[in-house]
């Protein structure tokens, strides 16, 4: 009897999981349109609200907490330096990170942060975090997304940019395969 009694419950609360739809936002497949940057407070640089389709857009998810982030950062901005007058602005998204002072303090005493465009995300539930985060199905960071001619054209990890990669974006001859094959030749 209790075997029954607790199939039976489970199967109730099987039902009313199901019942409910958990809604996460639809994030674009490679290759479609983004128009609008998702409503953060922007910490350095210019504020990016519409992605303009005669930019390639860098954007790189980190947290103050996220080691391998800290460690990509100086990798990232020595291509900003590189790439910035090419047509690619750089945004250091901060994610995840829910203390606004905690990372405006880390940003002031990253050196590697002073020519990036950094935004902070805010609170849990932002709309960085649900339309970008939860959409993409971000598990973990660093996570770059580039964004060309208002299309995600990739999304990766910063370890997988370099020069050439870039400059098949600076050229309008990028593609995945071609990014992949470039990273294969230099490992």
């Amino acid at each position: 009897m209790k075997n029954i009694l607790l199939i039976l419950l489970l199967s109730l609360s099987i039902a009313e999981l199901s019942a409910q739809t958990i809604k996460i936002p639809d994030f674009p497949d490679t290759g479609e349109e983004l128009n609008k940057y998702p409503s953060v407070e922007w910490l350095k640089g210019n504020p990016v609200s519409d992605f303009d389709p005669g930019k390639t857009y860098i954007v790189e998810l980190w947290a103050t907490w996220c080691v391998p982030c800290i460690a990509a950062m100086p990798h990232i901005a020595e291509l900003n330096k590189k790439f910035k007058d090419k047509g690619i602005i750089f945004i250091a998204q901060n994610v995840m990170d829910y203390d606004r002072q905690k990372v405006v303090n880390f940003v002031k005493s990253k050196a590697e942060l002073a020519d990036l465009n950094v935004g902070f995300a805010g609170m849990q539930g932002n709309d960085f975090e649900q339309g970008w985060v939860k959409g993409a199905g971000v598990n973990g960071i660093p996570q770059t997304f580039i964004i060309q001619g208002n299309r995600l054209m990739w999304q990766t990890t910063p370890y997988a940019l370099n020069e050439k990669v870039l400059q098949l974006l600076v050229d309008h001859q990028f593609s995945i395969d071609a990014a992949k094959s470039l990273n294969m030749k230099t490992e």
